[in-house]
């Protein structure tokens, strides 16, 4: 029998925690899959008794978890002085959860549409010291890496649309943004609207990887 979700576990033996905001059927159905074929254990915690745990890995449920609450617990665990390896699963493609690779203590990251398979082949991989990412994600990352080269698209972006591009390289919300360029919010979410149909991007991680590689730095 699995662990309920509110239990801390404490174990020195090479671990996967299976960070969850519930404890249901199709999480412990998860735990024991990993814990059978990887023969470790996987423990089922909350975010609010990882740290009780003596594991350095963490696979974590985007599902039932905001991303703001994410942010903020791997900046926590980004400041111990063991972080522990972190892989987010559950992600919806194209969402904002995948902007949290962004924290160095990510080192994986599984979508909704990755099979079980992929699943258990990704976390030998991450236990192994590698890094694991869904193809898409790996070119941006790639892509974001490289110097910036001209693209003639960047020349029709209005000075204000290449400001907002810029700051969201930076890792700006949109209220950090408004403030900044004393507009509102609404203004902020407009010129981003128009800048994505132009640039060709569905989301605010897709729009900085292009800043990155098409906007120079000031």
């Amino acid at each position: 029998m699995q662990p309920k979700a509110n239990t801390p576990v404490e174990t020195s033996q090479p671990s996967v925690a299976l960070v969850s905001h519930q404890s249901s059927l199709q999480t412990s159905l998860l735990a024991h899959l990993i814990s059978h074929e990887l023969n470790i254990e996987c423990p089922i915690v909350e975010l609010s008794t990882f740290s009780q745990l003596k594991t350095t890995f963490a696979l974590v449920d985007c599902q039932h978890h905001r991303r703001e609450d994410l942010a903020k617990w791997l900046h926590d665990c980004q400041d111990c002085d063991d972080a522990p390896i972190i892989a987010l699963f559950n992600v919806t493609p194209h969402s904002e959860h995948e902007d949290l690779l962004a924290w160095p203590c990510v080192h994986g990251l599984f979508h909704t549409t990755s099979s079980q398979e992929l699943l258990l082949q990704g976390l030998n991989q991450l236990l192994s010291g590698e890094y694991w990412l869904p193809r898409r994600l790996l070119h941006h990352f790639l892509q974001s890496r490289r110097p910036p080269v001209f693209n003639p698209i960047a020349e029709k972006l209005t000075k204000r649309e290449r400001q907002i591009l810029t700051l969201i390289r930076e890792g700006a919300t949109n209220a950090n943004i408004a403030n900044m360029l004393f507009v509102s919010e609404h203004t902020v979410k407009s010129h981003l609207y128009n800048v994505y149909k132009k640039i060709g991007v569905k989301n605010r991680l897709e729009a900085c990887n292009w800043a990155r590689v098409h906007i120079p730095e000031a």
